[in-house]
């Protein structure tokens, strides 16, 4: 192995756990490797990282992914957070794994973002990315919004709700299952429409293919409405805007696996879907 390897090491500085861990994967001896762990503070391209490492929890797997959204720099998560979904490696672990990746014994796959557009008055106004979700949801002081909900041209369901999430395969397992929404295979190639709090018991979410856009425009809200990606990137909505939404295939994030379960092995231990209080 020659030359310096450049590992982006992203954490949450907030979390005592994350920045002892950081501290710990930085003063490890890689085995002769030439390491050089570098953060957002650091004088580097982000596109000269040969991987970024993301500490903490999903939440900041998110961040790191929009740090090095479209660059083509594999990403892999360790989990010190709480559930862990994305950022799926242990603490435990962690030094041993970065060896491992550092020999090229891992995997990719690829995850596809969306991205969302805001429209007003025939214009854009603002856009978004989220390797998760695009939500559209109630201000805070606002009541039910009234909207349209639409596929390319094909008007689907109008109702009153405290909103719309727009969600990823990889996105399945967050805002949207909490709303009701089905969990769907990272592998899928689709878009998720969930309802958030109907105010009918007739919208029901929906599958829709990788090709499709999604088109939700508020005919009516009292005050506002805020369109976020990944919870973030919020952007404030009146009654006649209108936002799209579509994967974006052309800037894939690329995950790091070295985890040799299955997906359902992860999602069972993840929700602790057990037999007798185990799961096996």
């Amino acid at each position: 192995m020659s030359g310096i390897r450049y590992v982006g090491l992203f954490f949450n500085p907030r979390l005592p756990s994350s920045v002892e861990l950081a501290r710990r994967i930085t003063s490890y001896n890689y085995g002769g490797a030439d390491v050089c762990f570098v953060t957002d503070e650091e004088n580097i391209h982000y596109c000269d990282m040969d991987f970024a490492i993301s500490i903490g929890g999903d939440g900041t797997f998110l961040r790191t992914s929009r740090s090095i959204w479209g660059l083509g720099v594999p990403l892999y998560g360790i989990n010190a957070g709480r559930l862990g979904f994305l950022a799926a490696g242990t603490a435990e672990s962690a030094t041993s794994d970065i060896c491992r990746i550092l020999s090229g014994d891992y995997k990719i796959f690829q995850h596809i973002p969306l991205q969302g557009e805001a429209v007003r008055n025939g214009e854009v106004i603002g856009s978004v990315c989220a390797l998760n979700d695009i939500t559209v949801s109630k201000g805070f002081l606002s009541r039910a919004i009234d909207s349209l909900v639409s596929v390319g041209e094909d008007s689907i369901y109008r109702f009153l709700s405290d909103g719309i999430i727009v969600s990823t395969p990889t996105g399945s397992t967050a805002y949207a299952m909490s709303a009701g929404g089905p969990i769907v295979h990272p592998r899928v190639k689709c878009i998720l429409v969930v309802p958030i709090c109907p105010h009918s018991l007739f919208p029901r979410p929906i599958v829709l293919g990788d090709g499709e856009t999604v088109n939700i425009s508020i005919e009516c809200c009292d005050y506002e409405a805020i369109l976020s990606g990944d919870g973030h990137q919020n952007m404030t909505l009146f009654a006649g805007d209108a936002v799209s939404v579509k994967l974006d295939a052309d800037r894939g994030i690329d995950v790091i696996s070295i985890d040799e379960s299955s997906y359902y092995d992860i999602l069972r231990r993840k929700m602790n879907w057990g037999w007798n209080g185990e799961t096996r």
